[in-house]
C-alpha cells in the first residue's frame, strides 16, 4: 500500500494540497512598506511575466482578494463603457465570467455553447458577425467545472483577424498549461496563486498588455479595483496602494521558487501522470469519467456518480472526509458528477492513496465496485 505523504488531502480545483515549505513561508511577518516585502513583490511579478513570455509586452498587477477580484478589476479597467464584451460560455466558469460582466453593468454579449464540442473559429466568427459592437472577448482556459481545456490559440487568431481584444481567465491553468501572452497578443490574463502555482489563496493577479493598461488611466469606476492605479503606484513606490496580504505574498514567492526549480513542463508532466493514474484507477473500478481523454485537461478528473441506491455524493464525501480527503461535487454544467483535483503537491503514489480511500469509502457505503470499464467515456455533442 502506498505511503501517505500528507495527513490531509485537499483535492478540489483550488485551493489545494500545499507543500509544507510554502506554508512555512507564512510564519514570518512582513511590514508591507518595508524593502523586503517590496523586493518580494517585485520578484513574483517578474517571474509570472517570464512564465507567459510577457516580460517585454505585459505588466503584472497583483490585487488583494481572490482571482475573481482581478477579473472584475480587469473588466472595469480594460473594457470601455462604450465597448462590449463577448463572453464565451461553455461551462460553469464561463457562466461566472458572464455573471461578473453583467453584475457590473458592462455591455455584454454571450456565445453560449455546449460543453462539447470545443469552441471553433466559426463559432466565434459568427458571434462577432451577429454583433459588430463587440470590442473584447473573454474565455476561460481551463474549465475545471467539467475538466475541458478551451482552445485559446484558436480564439486568439479570430480576435486578431477581427481587431478584437482577448482576455483569458487562466485562473486554473497558469503555471501548468503554457500560454504565450506575447505570441497570442492577449490583452490580459487572470491568474490565481492557489492552482498550478501551488500556493495559497488571497491575491488575484492580472497580467495585462502594457499599452492597454496605459490607455486605461481613470477608466475604472471602482477605486480599489483600478488596475491602472494599482500598477502605477507599484511602479512608483514598490508598495501596494492598500494593505497587502503579506503572508500570502510570502507563500507565493516561495511557491514561485519551487515552480522555477521544477519547471513548467515538468510540473505539467507530473500532473499528467497523476491524472492518468487516477483516471485509469477509477475506470478499473467501474466508474466512468465525464470527458474523453482527448479534450480533458490533466488538472482535474470529473466522474459520473455511481448508479446505485446506496450512493449519494454527500455520504461519499463524508466517508472520504473521515479519511482526511476532501473532493468536490460537480458544477451545474456537470450535474450528477464529482470532481477530484490532481494539482498541488501531489505525485503518482498519492493517487494510490486516494484510490485506496475510495475503495474503503465505497465499501463503507455498500456500493459495489470493481467491474472494469475499458472504453473512454464519450460525451455527446448536445
Amino acid at each position: 500500500m502506498a505511503e501517505r505523504r500528507h495527513s490531509f488531502y485537499l483535492l478540489t480545483p483550488g485551493p489545494l494540497t500545499v507543500a509544507d515549505e510554502v506554508k512555512q513561508a507564512m510564519l514570518h511577518d512582513h511590514s508591507p512598506n518595508a524593502a523586503p516585502h517590496s523586493a518580494l513583490t517585485a520578484r513574483v511579478r517578474r517571474y509570472l511575466l517570464e512564465l507567459c513570455n510577457g516580460t517585454e509586452t505585459h505588466v503584472c498587477v497583483p490585487l488583494q482578494g481572490s482571482a475573481t477580484y482581478a477579473i472584475e478589476a480587469g473588466f472595469h479597467t480594460l473594457v470601455p463603457r462604450d465597448g462590449k464584451l463577448l463572453v464565451i460560455q461553455n461551462g460553469f466558469y464561463g457562466l461566472r465570467l458572464r455573471t461578473i460582466a453583467e453584475g457590473i453593468g458592462l455591455p455584454t454579449a454571450v456565445l453560449e455553447l455546449p460543453m462539447l464540442p470545443l469552441p471553433t473559429a466559426a463559432d466565434v466568427e459568427a458571434a462577432l458577425d451577429r454583433d459588430p459592437a463587440i470590442t473584447h472577448i473573454v474565455v476561460c482556459h481551463a474549465e475545471t467545472g467539467t475538466g475541458i481545456l478551451n482552445p485559446v490559440d484558436v480564439i486568439a487568431e479570430v480576435a486578431r483577424r477581427n481587431g478584437k481584444r482577448l482576455l483569458v481567465d487562466a485562473v486554473a491553468s497558469f503555471g501548468g498549461v503554457p500560454l504565450d501572452a506575447a505570441a497570442l497578443d492577449l490583452e490580459a490574463l487572470f491568474v490565481s496563486p492557489n492552482k498550478c502555482l501551488e500556493s495559497v489563496p488571497g491575491v488575484g493577479i492580472a497580467i495585462v498588455k502594457q499599452s492597454a493598461l496605459e490607455a486605461a488611466e481613470k477608466r475604472s469606476p471602482s477605486l480599489v479595483l483600478d488596475l491602472h492605479d494599482q500598477w502605477r503606484f507599484l511602479e512608483k513606490t514598490g508598495w501596494w496602494r492598500w494593505t497587502p496580504p503579506t503572508h500570502v505574498m510570502s507563500a507565493l514567492a516561495t511557491a514561485c521558487e519551487r515552480h522555477a526549480r521544477e519547471g513548467q513542463a515538468a510540473r505539467l508532466a507530473r500532473y499528467r501522470r497523476n491524472w492518468r493514474r487516477l483516471v485509469d484507477g477509477l475506470r478499473a473500478r467501474g466508474l466512468t469519467t465525464l470527458l474523453p481523454d482527448a479534450v480533458a485537461a490533466p488538472l482535474i478528473v470529473t466522474v459520473h456518480d455511481p448508479d446505485h441506491p446506496n450512493y449519494s455524493f454527500q455520504a461519499f464525501y463524508d466517508a472520504l472526509e473521515r479519511r482526511n480527503i476532501v473532493i468536490f461535487p460537480g458544477r451545474l454544467t456537470a450535474a450528477g458528477t464529482f470532481r477530484i483535483g490532481v494539482m498541488g503537491d501531489l505525485v503518482e503514489s498519492d493517487m494510490e492513496v486516494i484510490l485506496n480511500a475510495i475503495d474503503e469509502a465505497f465499501a463503507e457505503l455498500g456500493v459495489p465496485i470493481g467491474m472494469a470499464v475499458d472504453d473512454e467515456s464519450v460525451v455527446p455533442a448536445a
